[in-house]
């Protein structure tokens, strides 16, 4: 039964609780009481909704790290152009131009079937949104991560992509146990900003901002985090990045660093690719450089190209390989998975070949 039609059962009945036949006590207490219940709560649920998304990613690919004595291996990876998800989105208009809203989104691995260690590790907040902006608790992305995700030409998908640069001890992509606002945009610039308690974890308390402008074709961001690792120090990531549409072709750079507070520490990536049209299907292209204070460098170069089979279904191929020089053992991240050398085996130089299938819901 629809909610209009529930209400007008629930009036006919108030206006029925006139009759004599009904305990006037009882009478007056249903003719108060049911036009509540039809005008009010049933509106609100009128107005809530709840989504049940997802990405299904899966490939065949053959990996091999280049260290010494290694050979080649056939693995079957869940997540190579976007990690593999199964989430909720739902939001309540409150009125007024507020809503209350939630995502509770959870990691799965196609191969194995297996889950995150947390199971909503990938994003778990609740918040409000309206003119002024949104306001989200607990486990969000950070704000340069946005920046990052927003000027990688790969979508921080397929192998080669800058997700390589968020590792441990190096740049922070979700804070737990935070809290976030993000602004409306004013004319294409929107900001945002964040605070993650510590709570005795890793990596300590976090506070970090970001600001974008965005007017089609320019897009340009900047990300600032203090990250407290250390008792008496801050460590410093930062990220800054662009993007220009030519029509079918697109190119996107981005620059970033986590700058630990230890001295000889830093570390520094930067990124630059381009994307065009191919037949229905869209070709992609980066050049990365990876570089540590002390003086390890790897440059990796990476393809990929996407063929759709639907508006949420297609195709993919990707490859990209990694140069270290003597002391590097820089390795290569696609959105799910990694090949890297070994710590023991500086110098090897990684490569990785695969084919998959990507379907959204």
């Amino acid at each position: 039964m629809s909610v209009t039609r529930l209400q007008c059962k629930l009036r006919t009945l108030a206006r029925l609780c006139t009759l004599k036949s009904i305990p006037m006590k009882f009478s007056r207490f249903l003719s108060a009481i049911v036009p509540l219940i039809a005008a009010g709560p049933l509106s609100v649920v009128a107005q809530s909704n709840v989504t049940l998304y997802g990405i299904v990613d899966a490939a065949a690919a053959i990996e091999k790290t280049g260290a010494p004595g290694s050979s080649r291996r056939l693995v079957l990876n869940s997540g190579n152009q976007s990690s593999s998800r199964l989430g909720f989105r739902g939001a309540e208009d409150l009125g007024d131009g507020f809503k209350a809203i939630f995502v509770l989104e959870a990691g799965i691995g196609l191969d194995t079937g297996s889950s995150d260690a947390a199971f909503f590790g990938r994003r778990a907040i609740v918040g409000l949104e309206g003119g002024l902006g949104t306001l989200t608790l607990g486990r969000e992305y950070s704000p340069i991560a946005a920046v990052a995700g927003a000027a990688d030409i790969l979508g921080q998908g397929f192998f080669g992509t800058n997700l390589s640069a968020f590792a441990t001890n190096r740049l922070t992509r979700r804070l737990s146990n935070s809290i976030n606002y993000k602004t409306p945009s004013f004319g294409g610039v929107k900001a945002s900003f964040a605070v993650s308690a510590a709570e005795q974890s890793a990596p300590g308390r976090v506070i970090g901002a970001a600001l974008e402008y965005t007017a089609e074709p320019l897009y340009l961001g900047a990300g600032y985090h203090a990250v407290r690792r250390l008792g008496s120090a801050d460590d410093k990531e930062y990220a800054l990045g662009a993007g220009y549409n030519f029509g079918a072709f697109d190119v996107k750079a981005n620059y970033l660093v986590a700058n630990q507070a230890q001295p000889g520490n830093k570390f520094e990536q930067f990124n630059v690719g381009a994307s065009v049209m191919v037949s229905t299907g869209r070709l992609y292209a980066n050049v990365q450089q990876n570089k540590l204070q002390t003086g390890a460098k790897g440059m990796a170069y990476a393809v990929a190209y996407a063929y759709p089979l639907s508006k949420r279904t297609h195709l993919y191929a990707t490859y990209a390989g990694l140069r270290n020089n003597a002391s590097g053992v820089f390795g290569l991240s696609s959105a799910s998975t990694s090949v890297a050398p070994p710590a023991s085996a500086p110098g090897s130089d990684p490569s990785v070949l695969a084919l998959g299938v990507r379907h959204s819901f």
